[in-house]
């Protein structure tokens, strides 16, 4: 005590000091009180309960703002919130304390769809915010560009309006003559389009699409599904220690959904990165993803990688400029709708500036003044977003003289503030005269803080000059050129939805009918038309009588000249379709292709008929723009007419590359390359040291697709696509790879000169043009390799015959059969043919084995559970084990039959007159046999669409694939039947064993495996497949030889 007696004074003195301090501090507390909270909070959950009755949110704070003020304090579970709904009190966050309030909380759907906050519109406010805004700005939302892409809106616009009008001209009308359009869809897909065309250079709605359907529809399915997951409540957001139940599994949807759109997005800037390096970008428009390739060099990623920030920040624009001008269009229309005065103004004004002669085009905007000003009230009255984009302070603030703390999240009730009586007189009524008198000079651009439909401050919606040019252009053009009204006396519901943007609920379907002269051209070509379809009707369609022949039925509902087309070009694919109408028309009926009927066999024993009594009458293919093209004219003996060079084709291949003997011969081949690729598996397992889980990410497509081409590549040209031992890719070019899978596509593409062939003139579609590109890409490695060989064998270092083309150059020069071709082309055809049949069609095969297998883990658990007892756990496995392999030959036959490669067999035409199922079937028509149907016909299969691989253990023990048992041939039979059923059934049994022996395989999450089928004319699985992989084997076992 007495050592303290020295410093007595100092400590009274700092005592005294401090008490002062916290006296002063609890003063100005005193002083800087918090907002009011609202009443009826709960322990723990606080406030959720009144947000989640059946009113609106925006509604129900905006009540709760009658009764507390403009400004109040909420609890969103544990987490505090302060809801603001005055322009005043908005003014006063977006100036003086815009810099706090420019921060997004870090929520579940931000972290999981946001790319972990990459994406700028979720990302905290900071220097990557800042960098990557500033590259969002310049490179496509600046005044510069918007004028650049001027001509992109346009188009789109101008398209849709001809699309819409091209749909009334063909559609049934009411006597009014008025057709009924759902206008959701419609201004959807002009901002889709246009958003894509931007940011990725792509167009995946209407007419000149540059995707595939069901690449179209996958994008669009997993934005909606987005836009959805962005909107909903998760639990644990409110109550943090309540996360681990993913209340209604949004995490687990959210997650999924992030994984999907990752993948289209990869495949779009994998593709800008092609074209970029190849410099075929060069000839093209330059689009946001090009730009964002080189653009990002000196902003602050935060650790992020690249193509993360790019994929995010393309995702982010295309998703926010999409929905929300979308939404304003949509309500605009309805308002307009609701108030028919304001509608004929508008379109009156259009009369007036712009006439009835031309479109509508955005020069003509700025003279629309009251069009301009219903598109205001609109965006006044339905916000696309009534309540702000959750905001966090970053500093404690003080609002309207109440203390704000850090780390409280705002809502800014833009609902309220756009109705305010104060401001606004008769504010819930729809005006759009005040924007041309008492509030002429407000502006939406975040400057007026009693409108603010894109925000204001920093965190604005960077998009707002492309939203107006949109919602104006979009809306202007749509008045002008139809006639528009409800679909009854009764006015539109405006109800709205909740969730990230608020919607009309009931989707708005509308009666439109032209209010413009059809232009001198279209009038023109409809009178041609009209001339011309009756001739063509009568040479081609018209069904001749068959001498009194009995004829199959043929199915209802073919239109003139294209038939049956439109009835195959529906979402579905087509095996699916016709299945359906087998069922209603029988197991043989005929629909028309076109000008071509065709013969669609549904059954076994019909199948049976046409490939045993009359296989040699059905033994050509007919001829199609692709054989032309992608077959070298018919060189590619799998395209190639029935007849002597097709006879001679395949009898080398059958004696020299597939006959058992050959076979035997590269069964090492076989066994290495396998061996080979599970030992990198393992590599890559090892290497992947930072996952926690010891569990290997893999997309499965593409890990089987390299080892198929492996080994078909080094039994016909003696080359890899990987080598797996050197780390080494002998890859002739990624352009190459791309080319293979676009082969399948164009192949099996429906091509309208095949179907009509006095159009081929016209390359509808630009089929032709990408069928020429991709026989060049192929072609030009076919060259290369051709000429290697030649180089060996003429100056002898080549060992005799090591490879199939080897063999072909050695034949094709003895072989005087050819003597009138061109052996080169030959030998490239074939070769070819082998290499683009065998990879693809095994690869998708295992994909499809693989995914039943996930799907059924009992079934996985047996395969591997007979691996460990006839293997063993000690060796790998040879083919040499396959004999005893019953139940894995039994999975993999069970995958042919609900699988099988192509669900349809590739067309066959009559080249004389026969009878099949007693109906007499004339020259020239052609074959489908709908093998799908076959296969899952319920009088021949018990359970016919379960996976069950016992029934071939069992009562179908007997039941081969190989053509002579017709309810199971997914390799066809007959003269045409696939000649590389046993290589096939080899590698496919190879691959499989060895991957469950050598691996645990598991999937994301343990969900199932989307088993959604894509079109072509081989039936790919249409989503990536990737599993989690754990090696079960000792590490000795996975070395690479």
């Amino acid at each position: 005590m007495d050592i303290l007696l020295p410093y007595l004074n100092s400590i009274v003195l700092t005592a005294i000091l401090l008490f002062s301090c916290y006296l002063l501090r609890r003063s100005k507390s005193s002083k800087t009180k918090s907002a009011p909270e609202a009443g009826g909070a709960w322990p723990i959950i606080g406030h959720l309960p009144l947000l989640a009755g059946a009113e609106l949110p925006h509604l129900r704070l905006g009540a709760l703002a009658d009764k507390y003020g403009p400004i109040f304090a909420i609890r969103i579970g544990m987490t505090p919130a302060v809801v603001v709904s005055s322009w005043e009190l908005a003014k006063e966050l977006f100036t003086t304390n815009d810099a706090s309030v420019s921060s997004r909380p870090k929520l579940t759907s931000s972290k999981i769809l946001g790319s972990n906050l990459a994406s700028f519109g979720f990302s905290p406010y900071g220097e990557f915010w800042r960098g990557i805004r500033k590259v969002v700005m310049s490179e496509l939302l600046s005044n510069r560009r918007l004028e650049l892409l001027k001509h992109v809106r346009a188009s789109e616009v101008e398209v849709s309006v001809k699309e819409l009008y091209k749909l009334w001209y063909t559609e049934d009308r009411n006597e009014a003559g008025q057709i009924l359009v759902s206008m959701k869809q419609w201004t959807g897909d002009i901002n889709l389009n246009l958003m894509l065309r931007m940011i990725a250079g792509k167009r995946y709605c209407g007419a000149g699409i540059v995707a595939d359907e069901n690449e179209a529809r996958r994008c669009q399915k997993a934005m909606r599904e987005f836009l959805h997951l962005a909107g909903v409540f998760v639990l644990r957001d409110a109550v943090p220690f309540l996360g681990w139940l993913d209340w209604g599994g949004h995490e687990k949807a959210m997650k999924r959904n992030a994984e999907e759109l990752d993948n289209i997005f990869d495949e779009w800037l994998e593709e800008h990165r092609r074209n970029r390096e190849s410099g075929e970008s060069a000839n093209k428009e330059q689009d946001f993803m090009d730009a964002m390739l080189y653009s990002l060099d000196g902003v602050d990623l935060a650790g992020y990688d690249a193509d993360t920030v790019r994929k995010a920040t393309s995702l982010s624009l295309i998703i926010g400029g999409t929905d929300t001008i979308t939404v304003t269009i949509i309500w605009a229309l309805s308002l307009l709708l609701n108030n028919p005065e304001a509608l004929k103004n508008a379109q009156e004004e259009l009369d007036v500036h712009v006439g009835k002669d031309r479109l509508v085009n955005e020069s003509d905007i700025e003279r629309l003044a009251y069009l301009q000003a219903c598109v205001k009230e609109a965006f006044r009255l339905y916000p696309a977003g009534p309540l702000s984009g959750f905001r966090e302070f970053s500093a404690d603030c003080t609002i309207g003289g109440y203390r704000v703390p850090a780390g409280t999240r705002l809502l800014l009730n833009i609902h309220k503030i756009q109705r305010d009586p104060r401001v606004w007189p008769d504010p819930s009524e729809f005006k759009p005269e005040r924007f041309l008198g008492s509030h002429k000079s407000v502006d939406v651009k975040g400057q007026h803080f009693e409108l603010l439909p894109f925000g204001a401050g920093r965190r604005a919606c960077p998009g707002t000059a492309l939203g107006l040019q949109m919602s104006r252009l979009v809306l202007a053009s749509i008045l002008q050129a139809f006639e528009i009204s409800p679909p009854s006396n009764e006015p539109i519901d405006m109800t709205a939805t909740a969730g990230l943007t608020s919607s009309l609920a009931t989707p708005l379907q509308v009666l439109v009918k032209p209010r413009l002269p059809a232009s001198f051209s279209a009038t023109a070509v409809l009178v041609l038309s009209a001339l011309i379809t009756p001739l063509i009707y009568y040479l081609f369609w018209i069904p001749r009588k068959e001498n009194g022949k009995r004829a199959p039925p043929e199915a209802a509902g073919a239109w003139p000249l294209i038939g049956h087309l439109h009835l195959l070009g529906g979402s579905q694919p087509p095996h699916i379709t016709l299945g359906n109408l087998a069922n209603r028309y029988g197991p043989i009926f005929t629909v028309k292709l076109g000008v071509h009927r065709t013969l669609i066999v549904s059954n076994s024993e019909m199948a049976k008929e046409c490939l045993t009594t009359n296989d040699k009458a059905f033994a050509t293919r007919p001829k199609s723009l692709a054989m032309d093209i992608l077959g070298y004219n018919c060189n590619m003996f799998g395209f190639s007419p029935y007849g002597t060079y097709w006879r001679n084709i395949r009898k080398i291949i059958t004696l020299e590359v597939l006959s058992n003997h050959r076979l035997e011969m590269f069964k090492s081949v076989r066994e290495d390359e396998v061996r080979d690729a599970v030992g990198a598996l393992y590599q890559q397992w090892i290497n992947n040291k930072s996952n926690l889980q010891k569990k290997l990410l893999v997309e499965m497509k593409g890990w089987f697709s390299d080892i198929t081409l492996n080994v078909i590549l080094k039994i016909v040209v003696n080359k890899r696509y990987v080598d797996y031992v050197s780390h080494r890719e002998e890859r002739p070019s990624d352009e190459w790879r791309d080319s293979l899978r676009r082969f399948f596509e164009l192949a099996g593409m429906f091509v309208v000169s095949d179907a009509l062939p006095f159009l081929r003139w016209m390359d509808l579609g630009g089929v032709k043009k990408a069928m020429t590109k991709t026989a060049k890409n192929i072609d030009h490695v076919a060259e290369k390799w051709l000429e290697e060989h030649k180089q060996k064998k003429a100056s002898g270092t080549a060992k005799k015959e090591e490879d199939f083309m080897d063999l072909m150059l050695s034949v094709l020069d003895d072989a005087k059969e050819f003597s009138n071709r061109n052996t080169d082309t030959i030998n490239k055809a074939t070769c070819l043919a082998l290499i683009l049949a065998a990879s693809d069609t095994t690869s998708i095969t295992l994909t499809w084995a693989l995914s039943l297998l996930l799907n059924n883990r009992d079934v996985l658990k047996k395969a591997q559970d007979e691996l460990d007892i006839h293997v063993s756990r000690e060796r790998q496995v040879k083919e040499s084990d396959m004999k005893n392999l019953v139940y894995l030959q039994a999975i993999v036959k069970e995958t042919f039959r609900l699988y099988p490669a192509a669900p349809l067999s590739v067309s066959h035409e009559s080249m004389e007159e026969c009878t099949v199922g007693g109906y007499h079937i004339p020259v020239g028509t052609r074959l489908f046999t709908n093998l799908s149907k076959i296969h899952r016909d319920p009088q021949v299969w018990l359970d016919p669409d379960e996976f069950q691989p016992e029934r071939f253990l069992t009562d179908h023990k007997d039941c081969d694939f190989r053509g002579q048992h017709f309810e199971l041939i997914p390799f066809g039979s007959g003269r045409r039947m696939c000649p590389g059923v046993s290589f096939a059934f080899q590698i496919l049994n190879l691959v499989l064993a060895t991957l469950l022996h050598g691996f645990k395989i598991e999937t994301l999450d343990d969900a199932p495996i989307d088993m959604t089928e894509a079109g072509g004319i081989t039936n790919i699985k249409a989503t990536p497949l990737k599993a989690l992989l754990t090696p079960r084997l000792s590490p000795g076992l996975y070395d690479l030889q």
